[in-house]
């Protein structure tokens, strides 16, 4: 055969090959992508809303206004419930801090780092967190501030990180923090940031009003719902902008970047397909042009046109397997 037929063939070949690599990584992205929206994340996502703290006004007012804010929302029969927040899941922590150990622990157990959270005694029940062991805040600890009530919150991670053999044997325990702090419970780990991530140990530490509220809302209605809450949130915080975002919209942002990726690939995978079905075409065409006299002398002896098209499409079907063979190793 001529030097142009093997290079054909080479060319068609290669195309397959690129457009089952492209086929491939795309179905795993969408994979991925489907994975990181469906999978347990340890805490309720779906109808929280998530409005920003004030900003504006004296802390004792504020301080006084939240408590009324709170006892109206108590009442409304679409809240099911709400906490104040220095985190939400998806966004950052409120800090980092080290210097953190159990009493008599080795002198590196001070280096170890430590994603700090500031929470109320309802951030687990309108997130739906599980405890591993012990308790929760009670409102008082809340409203005393971890320094002056001396208690904190660990999740599994920190436990874990802490030297604990458990979420249990943390319960009760003390923890040097510049004071000594008792650890009244351990949450189960959640994944905070998203599935990218690993779940980091995190300390949990209990005080009321600052930098969030989340409000968890009944189904329906959800224009009236936000106008009601918008008029009540500027009636208690005057000169303060209704700030506010869907929390499962917001967690999910940050698998934009996949949901970019897969559709890039599913267009390229798409053009590679149809450049390589132009190819393989071509190659048929010329192929069967070439052959015609066979062809035509199988006819005569009595072949049939399933025999003919056998005959015929064998060759490329070995092309076929070919590139699938070169393209799942690489796709792997």
């Amino acid at each position: 055969m001529s030097r142009g037929y093997w290079l054909r063939k080479s060319l068609v070949v290669g195309q397959f090959s690129a457009s089952v690599v492209l086929i491939i990584a795309t179905l795993v992205l969408y994979r991925q992508l489907q994975y990181m929206q469906n999978q347990d994340l340890g805490f309720a996502l779906t109808q929280r809303l998530v409005i920003q703290s004030p900003q504006v006004g004296e802390e004792a007012a504020i301080t006084t206004r939240t408590a009324v804010l709170e006892q109206q929302l108590s009442q409304l029969p679409y809240v099911k419930n709400f906490c104040q927040s220095g985190i939400v899941p998806g966004n950052y922590y409120n800090f980092g801090a080290n210097g953190i150990a159990r009493p008599g622990a080795p002198a590196d157990d001070n280096k170890k780092g430590y994603s700090m959270g500031i929470i109320d005694d309802r951030y687990l029940p309108t997130y739906g967190i599980a405890l591993a062991a012990g308790r929760n805040f009670t409102h008082q600890e809340t409203t005393l501030g971890w320094e002056k009530s001396a208690k904190l919150m660990l999740n599994e991670s920190a436990a874990r990180q802490l030297g604990f053999s458990s979420a249990a044997a943390a319960v009760g325990q003390t923890v040097n923090w510049g004071q000594a702090y008792q650890v009244v419970g351990v949450m189960r780990d959640y994944h905070h940031q998203g599935l990218r991530n690993a779940i980091d140990p995190i300390i949990f530490l209990p005080r009321r009003s600052v930098g969030y509220l989340t409000v968890q809302l009944t189904p329906g209605g959800m224009s009236r719902k936000l106008a009601e809450l918008e008029k009540l949130y500027r009636a208690n915080y005057p000169g303060n902008p209704f700030e506010f975002f869907f929390l499962d919209e917001r967690y999910n942002e940050q698998y934009q970047q996949e949901q970019q990726y897969g559709q890039v690939f599913t267009v390229a995978s798409t053009l590679a397909i149809f450049i390589a079905c132009l190819g393989l075409f071509g190659l048929v065409a010329f192929t069967t042009e070439q052959r015609t006299k066979e062809i035509g002398i199988r006819k005569v002896l009595g072949a049939s046109v399933a025999n003919i098209l056998s005959l015929i499409s064998k060759d490329f079907l070995k092309l076929v397997v070919l590139a699938n063979l070169l393209a799942w190793p690489v796709a792997w």
